[in-house]
This record gives C-alpha cells, sequence and structure tokens, in this order.
C-alpha cells in the first residue's frame, strides 16, 4: 500500500542497515510533529536539498524505520471523552486466550505487556464512565483468563513532542539532581526558530 509521500511501505523490523545520523533524526522529528509535511518544506525545515529529503525518506521507508504514516486524532472530538488504563494480571497458562479476546475489546487503544505486579496494561477509551466500568467489569473481568485488575483514569493526557534528534544539554536545564528540566513546547519552537535564523 502507497504510503502518504508514493513509497511503498516495508514490513522490516530489522536493523535498518545504515547509520541514523542527526539529518535522519530531525527528518523523524518533523515526521512525527507533521506526516504531511511536503517534501520541499521537509527538506527546508532540516536544511537539506529537496532531492536528499526524497532519497533519506525512501530510505528510512524501504529500511523498516517508518512503518506507516497516519494521522492522530483528538479522541474527545471524535466522542471518546474518557481515558483508563486498566492494569490487569493474568493466568499466565493463558495469555494465547487472553490476545484472542482482547481483539474483540472495542474500548481498546493501547495495549503493553509488562513487568511487576501486573502483566498487561490497556488504555480504554469510551463515551462515558460507566462505558469504561462496563469494558472492565462486564467484559475484561469475566474472562477466565484474568485474574485480577486495576482500573486508573486519565484526568489529562499530552502527547509527547521530544525531539529525536541529539541536543546539547547544558548544566543550566538540570536541577539538583541532575534531572533534566524539560522546555516548554512554545519555548523549545522559540529556540528552534532562532537557530534556523
Amino acid at each position: 500500500m502507497s504510503g502518504y509521500y508514493g513509497f511503498m511501505s516495508s514490513d522490516k523490523s530489522a536493523d535498518p542497515g545504515f547509520e541514523l545520523d542527526d539529518i535522519y533524526l530531525e527528518i523523524l522529528t518533523q515526521l512525527r510533529r507533521d506526516s504531511r509535511i511536503s517534501v520541499a518544506t521537509l527538506a527546508e525545515e532540516v536544511g537539506i536539498s529537496r532531492s536528499n529529503a526524497y532519497a533519506r525518506l525512501n530510505t528510512l521507508v524501504n529500511a523498516g524505520v517508518i512503518k506507516r504514516f497516519t494521522i492522530d486524532i483528538d479522541p474527545r472530538l471524535v466522542g471518546k471523552k474518557v481515558s483508563a488504563l486498566v492494569f490487569v494480571s493474568l493466568d499466565q497458562s493463558k495469555w494465547k486466550q487472553f490476545g484472542m479476546q482482547l481483539g474483540a475489546l472495542a474500548e481498546l487503544d493501547y495495549y503493553a505487556v509488562t513487568t511487576g505486579e501486573y502483566d498487561v496494561v490497556l488504555r480504554l477509551r469510551a463515551d462515558d464512565v460507566p462505558g469504561i466500568q462496563h469494558a472492565v467489569v462486564d467484559v475484561i473481568s469475566q474472562w477466565e483468563c484474568v485474574r485480577d485488575t486495576e482500573t486508573v483514569f486519565l484526568m489529562q493526557e499530552q502527547s509527547s513532542d521530544f525531539d529525536l534528534a541529539p541536543q546539547d544539554v547544558h548544566p543550566a536545564t538540570l536541577d539538583l539532581l541532575g534531572v533534566l528540566n524539560f522546555e516548554a513546547k512554545a519555548s523549545r519552537s522559540l529556540r528552534d526558530a532562532k537557530r534556523r535564523e
């Protein structure tokens, strides 16, 4: 199936076989911000020629680094106003059964296998709290493979917009414990604009 830029998508997931240099990482950062960006604009943002940008995009797609071009939907604006994380403890002999049943869960938005007290974390989205409650109490908890669940409602969500390209870390950006103080998106955008001048 063709991607947004007319490339053939790739199913490869192994080592890309080339060095992900700063230019590749900046291309990926720009695409994460807006996957519909034109090749011309992308080339300008990254500071390379259009033909170089096109060739590098082809390389990223063919190597499987870019799996697909997609969109980021605000779930609240399509009726999914309530979100929750559901931590699930499983009967260890019934993982296959869990996977098969999970595919039919309409409220499922994301899942991951985890370490620690629980085996899996699910992110569910529904129109309202009763929708989440139904999914957890009346559906997931009734599966024979599920031993226990814990539900945490999400009060606020924000997706990450971190840069993939390495940046210099100055001592002023570290707090007393040596932990990075992340800048606000607006401040980072202003800094990036000044850097390109």
